[in-house]
């Protein structure tokens, strides 16, 4: 008997040693080492203290219960640790004690089997999967320790002065204090939210009250307006000059004139520059809804309408009055004149002299045959149809501020452009681009750099038209003194728009950030960018006969996701995941801005700006000869301006 419990301990001591054979035990996950203690007291329990107590009845049995108790509470007091002899000299003992080992082994296969089930159960109930494993065989991708976060991400403690800002990747208050992680970097970031994640209150909006604290510029699409009615107020009190272009309200705002790089360049002198700037303004409006690329047409139609659109840029921005040198001149002349396969237009281009510039760039439409003549004139009037809304008319009319004025003192702009019209989108895009192209030129002129850094935080990027180079403009902006967010609902959003550009666009972004998402490619994308690290595997076995069974457990390594794509599409309200370039991926908190110590800065706006009257701007449309003005707008004597929209 005393060799079958040494043999049946050997084998319980075989199956720990090959489970951690190899291993120190600072490798050990902490729930292994848990398991192990847990064994080695069981263990201790079954040897020294279960023997004791078994003896207890022998000596009752012999003693009497009141003396039998007191003997045996003697001898245990005496000889605490005599279990193992009590085993080796009582047959009695030792035989009841064998009764109780099944007992003992099932607890012990329990700890290394039913108690790592129920842990991977529990585990699976929140994010992410079992402790790690091994030696890295599989992968070694773990999360970022809070020492390496605080490495990694800037630490801003928001009661002290911030000398450069950045996009918020998460916050949390630590007693009295409230910290915020920031990527403060001359790079650019990647926000992925779905519709109601919490892109604007979560991240976008202390982002906007983190910049400002440190004085930097800002160019913000806000669809809703949210963003304006939230932070402006807080904005101005800054001292910061806010420039508000809204297309929902015009009369509410500031205006901008999209042929004002045109007609600057004209004014300078530079004949080349102005006809460039025509050319892009032309190539945004003809491909706002699909790359030329993507064009799958006859593509002498796009190509016609794109020289049409330049050259009538060109011919209001050289020929019209000043007052009249804007798009509804553009859409006015084309619908006047382009009909009959534009004729009209042939006869005032035919007028101008050959050198031109608005000549030269109507070759291409004027060489068009007369059979597509009319298509081409119809399509290209269809993209500037915008132009017959007078409230969109009278606000690109003119140019009331700067452009490049963000890279040289802290300016706000907020493009609001309503969400249920995207035909206006372009608005946006083109807004975007002309700023960029007068923030680079500045940059330039100041040595390649700005003197102000300016943000653009790009909400609802991906219901933006193409923006014309964009992924040349990213990978040059960051050097320039630019950072761009770019806030998305998934990853397909770049592609559709993008298409092969998609890949450079998001590579640089060296700074990911997750919300949320209902894109599974886009789950899929991010589980594998988590990368992989090594898990224990544990297999049961059991084999039952008519007179007894068995039962038994194996271990093993596999490599696994830090997080499955169905985890990814489960991630938790309130925190973020971030990626960011040679790092391991990071979890961090990101409260609502309720939490924020900027919900007491942020003042929400009354409706109480000044709303200025909508009045028909004066309208340019060449007649018989060269710059000559229609009766209707400059020749008969007009009333008192009234406000158009109150009159629909």
């Amino acid at each position: 008997m005393t060799l079958d419990f040494l043999f049946l301990y050997h084998i319980l001591l075989e199956v720990v040693i090959s489970l951690f054979a190899g291993k120190r035990i600072p490798e050990l996950s902490r729930g292994m080492k848990f398991r192990l203690m847990l064994f080695i007291a069981l263990l201790l329990i079954n040897v020294f203290a279960l023997p004791l107590l078994l003896h207890f009845p022998w000596y009752v049995k012999e003693q009497g219960f009141q003396a039998g108790l007191a003997g045996w509470k003697q001898f245990v007091y005496q000889k605490p640790l005599a279990g193992p002899a009590v085993l080796l000299k009582e047959e009695q003992t030792r035989t009841v004690w064998y009764y109780f080992q099944p007992m003992v082994a099932a607890a012990v296969i329990g700890i290394f089997t039913q108690y790592g089930l129920m842990r991977r159960k529990r585990t699976n109930r929140d994010i992410g999967g079992p402790d790690a494993a091994g030696q890295g065989q599989f992968g070694t991708a773990r999360w970022q320790t809070e020492k390496e976060v605080n490495s990694n991400f800037y630490l801003w403690d928001t009661g002290q002065e911030l000398p450069r800002g950045g996009v918020v990747l998460g916050a949390k208050r630590q007693g009295k204090n409230f910290y915020s992680w920031l990527d403060t970097d001359d790079t650019h970031t990647l926000l992925i939210g779905a519709t109601r994640s919490g892109k604007s209150r979560r991240l976008i909006m202390p982002s906007i009250w983190t910049i400002a604290r440190a004085g930097e510029s800002m160019i913000i699409p806000d669809p809703k307006k949210e963003l304006f009615n939230t932070t402006a107020g807080y904005l101005w009190e800054q001292g910061y000059n806010v420039i508000l272009l809204d297309f929902q309200a015009p009369g509410s705002g500031n205006r901008w004139n999209l042929l004002h790089p045109v007609i600057m360049r004209l004014q300078n002198g530079d004949e080349t520059g102005a006809a460039k700037a025509a050319k892009q303004l032309a190539h945004m409006l003809t491909y706002q809804f699909q790359r030329p690329e993507e064009y799958k047409g006859d593509k002498i139609w796009p190509q016609s309408q794109k020289s049409l659109t330049a050259a009538l840029a060109l011919a209001v921005s050289m020929e019209a009055p000043a007052p009249a040198r804007h798009m509804g001149s553009v859409y006015r002349t084309l619908t006047s004149l382009g009909k009959n396969g534009g004729k009209g237009l042939d006869e005032y281009f035919d007028s101008l002299d050959d050198d031109h510039p608005a000549k030269v760039a109507y070759g291409v439409a004027a060489m068009a045959e007369s059979k597509l003549r009319n298509g081409i004139f119809t399509g290209a009037a269809a993209q500037l149809e915008m132009w017959s809304d007078p409230g969109v008319c009278w606000l690109t009319a003119e140019q009331d501020h700067d452009l490049a004025a963000p890279g040289r003192e802290k300016t706000a702009v907020f493009i609001v452009v309503p969400d249920e019209d995207s035909s206006l989108h372009i608005l946006a895009a083109l807004y975007i681009a002309q700023t960029y192209t007068a923030l680079t030129e500045l940059a330039r002129a100041n040595g390649g750099r700005l003197d102000k850094r300016v943000h653009f935080l790009l909400e609802e990027f991906g219901n933006l038209p193409p923006i014309p180079d964009f992924a040349e403009k990213i990978t040059l902006a960051g050097g320039r003194g630019m950072k761009f967010l770019i806030a998305i609902q998934g990853l397909d959003q770049i592609k559709k728009r993008y298409k092969n550009d998609a890949t450079t666009i998001s590579g640089n972004c060296n700074t990911w950030v997750y919300l949320s998402t209902a894109d599974y490619e886009t789950a899929r994308l991010l589980s594998e960018k988590t990368g992989k690290y090594t898990q224990q595997t544990e297999n049961l076995s059991a084999q039952v006969r008519k007179e007894d069974h068995t039962r038994g457990v194996s271990y093993g390594l596999a490599g696994r996701s830090l997080l499955l794509p169905d985890e990814v599409l489960r991630w938790p309200v309130g925190r973020s995941l971030i990626f960011r370039g040679r790092t391991n991926p990071a979890r961090l908190p990101l409260p609502d801005l309720s939490v924020w110590p900027a919900a007491d800065d942020f003042v929400q706006l009354a409706n109480t700006l000044g709303k200025e009257a909508i009045v028909q701007p004066k309208i340019w449309v060449p007649g018989p000869g060269p710059a000559e003005e229609i009766s209707d707008d400059f020749s008969i004597e007009k009333p008192e301006p009234v406000d158009i929209l109150s009159e629909l």
